[in-house]
């Protein structure tokens, strides 16, 4: 009887054992996943520094941008607004800075795609203007990564303005 018990103790304490989990550490960004974020970086550092060659620079020619959102009407669509028209803005000479601030970013790669998703803040100057979602797609050029399509939410509600504050003091040391 006292076999059995101990047995049975020693079941119990090797299936807790075995049910206890590990931390799990994150993974380190590859090289690509890095290039992949510094080209999304690069486009908006030209946006912030009104420079249309530097935010062209890392896209594709046939590059889109879409927003997802309710119109004035209320349905939900993808609306297209000519990337072209976007980086001739971006160009413009702005009285405050154009400042798109990123955060929690994740990079997916198969081969030569890669989709980057982060959280992000929008301001003119230290105005907040709105916050969302943006979902980038790259291709692998022989140039580099390319962006080909951006789509993003806006919103007003709901933002994470700590996180876009801290965004904002990682990428100005």
């Amino acid at each position: 009887m006292r076999a059995l018990l101990l047995f049975s103790f020693c079941l119990l304490l090797s299936v807790a054992a075995f049910a206890q989990t590990k931390k799990a550490t994150p993974a380190k960004p590859s090289a690509d996943a890095k290039a992949v974020e510094a080209a999304v970086v690069r486009f908006f550092d030209g946006m912030r520094a009104s420079d249309s060659t530097m935010a062209r620079s890392v896209l594709a020619s046939n590059a889109l941008l879409f927003s997802v959102g309710a119109g004035k009407d209320g349905q939900v669509l993808p609306r297209e607004t000519p990337m072209d028209k976007f980086v001739q803005m971006i160009g413009q000479p702005h009285p405050q800075v154009l400042d798109e601030r990123i955060w929690d970013v994740k990079v997916n790669i198969d081969g030569d795609l890669a989709t980057l998703w982060c959280e992000y803040a929008f301001y003119v100057g230290d105005t907040f203007s709105h916050c969302g979602v943006d979902a980038f797609q790259l291709y692998r050029s022989p140039q580099g990564w390319k962006i080909f399509t951006i789509t993003d939410t806006r919103r007003k509600e709901n933002c994470d303005l700590k996180a876009a504050q801290a965004a904002k003091a990682k990428s100005n040391p």
